[in-house]
């Protein structure tokens, strides 16, 4: 009977083993390394794609706004041209207005001041020597052909100063009349509507009454020149 018996290491087949799985880790290893390297590379002309694309978007978006300037400064231009013709259209010729007002002064009145207070309201503030003529010229504006109303707000004194007035005695105050005018307006701006017009018609015409029946009548008072005098 024969004995079969094996003299030879039983490492060698270990170390074979080891060997064959170490290369299929390491066959692995570069696999997965190549796809990583595969998927990177894509990735990496993808971007390039579309940063081309976003250069060539932005480049188109830039031709566009060059366009568009010239557009806009086409309709700012009809727009300013638009405001300016209707801006023409719409002024007042406060000229002859002016020159009624002036014209109808006494020799000795001024003008203090004159403000438009609305399109076709202005508040005049007129300086006169005596307080007979604030009523004398309400009765002038009365009968304008340019005025439509007419308000006396007020009349105050105005003392004189010595430094004032090259005369030390017998100084006269100064009278200050404010007067409201609505003055007619074509241009179609109203303030107010038509029955306000009326309520405000008939006010002014109460008022133009009035007023000139008190500023005639009244005399400056001696007590104030005596009082200036001393």
């Amino acid at each position: 009977m024969l004995v079969d018996i094996n003299l030879l290491p039983e490492k060698e087949r270990e170390r074979s083993t080891l060997l064959l799985a170490a290369l299929a880790i390491l066959g692995v290893a570069v696999l997965f390394w190549g796809v990583l390297f595969f998927l990177s590379n894509k990735l990496e002309d993808e971007t390039a794609d579309l940063l081309l694309q976003q250069t060539a978007l932005q480049e188109e978006q830039q031709a566009v706004r060059d366009l568009l300037p010239s557009s806009e400064n086409l309709d700012a231009r009809k727009q300013l041209a638009y405001t300016v013709e209707w801006a023409e259209s719409f002024r007042y010729e406060t000229v002859p207005l002016l020159k009624d007002l002036i014209q109808a002064l006494p020799e000795r009145g001024f003008f203090r001041s004159f403000e438009f207070t609305a399109p076709n309201l202005a508040t005049v503030v007129v300086q006169f020597d005596d307080k007979p003529e604030a009523a004398h010229y309400y009765a002038r504006l009365a009968s304008s052909e340019y005025i439509e109303g007419l308000v006396l707000e007020s009349v105050t004194t105005e003392t004189v100063t010595e430094e004032e007035s090259d005369v030390t005695h017998d100084v006269m105050p100064r009278y200050l009349a404010t007067y409201v005018i609505s003055f007619i307006d074509e241009r179609g701006v109203s303030p107010a509507s038509e029955g306000e017009a009326e309520e405000e018609g008939a006010v002014e015409e109460a008022d133009t009454e009035e007023p000139a029946a008190d500023v005639t009548d009244a005399e400056p008072e001696p007590d104030e020149g005596g009082d200036l005098n001393e």
